[in-house]
């Protein structure tokens, strides 16, 4: 059974052209940062802190990460008790996760971010199981193909949607934060 942590960084190497799945480049961690609805500055960091902290490939110049090889196999919110069916504010969900340190408490924080809903700010229970097990980061995609669930800035979502949008599209063929199923 591939562990929950491969599970999340296979989402990356997934959106790769190439036919080897098993390996993440940096542009691969950038369109899937972009797809996940984050702005491009921001999108850009956490890609290249990724590969910084993860690379794992026998180049000392390149970023590239080999996903079978990461020794890293849990999620830092592994053993984190949540109830599915209930929603967590922000303060809930990074308390739950003070048992496994700062370090799971900033992946609450961050998890929080990207997947509580843009209006109410709640996440639910079912999104936090969902990364515990490593199959979030599809339906997170799924819901920033939508308009209607725009990061604001301050969790790292983009200072023009259309502009964002149409910039993803071009450059990097990423399609988010759609408007009524058109294109920009």
């Amino acid at each position: 059974m591939t562990p929950p942590f491969h599970l999340l960084l296979s989402f990356y190497s997934n959106l790769s052209p190439h036919p080897t799945t098993s390996t993440i480049r940096l542009q691969d961690s950038l369109r899937g940062n972009l797809s996940l609805g984050l702005d491009f500055p921001f999108a850009l960091a956490l890609a290249i802190g990724r590969h910084l902290w993860l690379r794992n490939t026998s180049t000392y110049f390149s970023l590239n990460i080999h996903v079978p090889s990461v020794s890293v196999t849990e999620t830092l919110l592994e053993g984190i008790e949540v109830d599915e069916k209930k929603q967590y504010t922000c303060g809930e969900i990074v308390r739950a996760a003070g048992g496994n340190g700062w370090a799971g408490q900033a992946d609450a924080l961050g998890l929080w971010a990207l997947a509580s809903d843009v209006r109410t700010g709640l996440l639910r229970g079912e999104d936090v199981v969902r990364f515990q097990r490593g199959t979030l980061l599809e339906e997170i995609e799924r819901r920033r193909k939508d308009r209607r669930q725009v990061l604001p800035l301050w969790r790292g979502g983009p200072i023009s949607v259309a502009g964002h949008s149409w910039f993803v599209m071009k450059l990097f063929d990423v399609e988010v934060y759609r408007n009524d199923d058109k294109r920009d």
